[in-house]
């Protein structure tokens, strides 16, 4: 097992930079891939930049090039449903690009000849298990409390259900509620998931996951909210939950 973890942000990969052992640091198609261990399992820790096409690029390198056998990808998020606090971490059991629309020829949100709308996520149970871990124990002791005061966690909730992507940072009240109406069983919105699952699921069925916290409420204050959120939270967050899920992979617990 050979597992890829990418996040778009550096904030989002700093923990796992600073905490796996390197073996080997690689310069491919513009990026910077580190390959070696961390939690009993080898990794290939990357930072893929924002947005779709460069998720699917580093996704696709990390496949063929490094040869994983599994992928993570893990980050922030906009929340869509209105129980979403910043904070909460939502996995992803299925994902779906809310951008995607070449009607009349193909439905609404429908993959032009690949004939489906949404992609399951594999690794979603494990996921899932791994973040309540980290958030019923190790989130109150990784993240100051300061920081847990400033935006008013005092624990994350943890869901799993839908998660959309595109090439937009939701930060427009119509906007979020025109996508709760479109796709009223979306608990966030984000700018890769979808484009990673994609990329898995034409490679061969990859099993990956997608993890994410809660940065914004996807409204007027969420440009504020997210670079806050990301530089004082997410890298802990992040960090903490993919260590779980590794080794939960490593005892063969998933």
């Amino acid at each position: 097992m050979k597992i890829g973890i990418l996040g778009a942000m550096p904030q989002e990969v700093s923990l796992m930079a600073r905490a796996m052992t390197v073996h080997r640091t690689t310069e491919a198609g513009l990026r910077t891939f580190f390959e070696g261990t961390w939690a009993d399992q080898e990794i290939v820790l990357v930072l893929s930049r924002v947005g779709k096409v460069s998720a699917a690029v580093t996704a696709m390198l990390l496949l063929e090039r490094f040869g994983v056998t599994h992928i993570v990808f893990t980050g922030v998020a906009g929340a869509l449903d209105p129980q979403l606090r910043i904070g909460d971490i939502v996995i992803a059991d299925r994902l779906l690009q809310h951008d995607m629309d070449a009607r009349p020829l193909f439905p609404r949100y429908e993959i032009p000849l690949l004939g489906r709308t949404e992609f399951q996520a594999p690794l979603g149970g494990a996921a899932f298990r791994a973040a309540m871990l980290y958030a019923g124990s190790d989130f109150v002791k990784e993240v100051p409390e300061k920081h847990r005061a400033n935006f008013g966690i005092t624990q994350p909730v943890v869901y799993r259900g839908l998660v959309i992507s595109g090439d937009q940072f939701i930060a427009d009240p119509l906007k979020t509620i025109a996508l709760r109406e479109a796709l009223p069983g979306a608990l966030c919105t984000e700018m890769e998931g979808a484009a990673v699952a994609q990329v898995c699921h034409e490679m061969g069925d990859i099993p990956y996951a997608v993890i994410r916290v809660i940065s914004d409420q996807a409204d007027h204050a969420a440009a504020v909210d997210f670079q806050s959120f990301i530089d004082e939270i997410a890298e802990h967050v992040t960090g903490g939950i993919v260590h779980a899920l590794l080794k939960s992979l490593s005892t063969g617990t998933v």
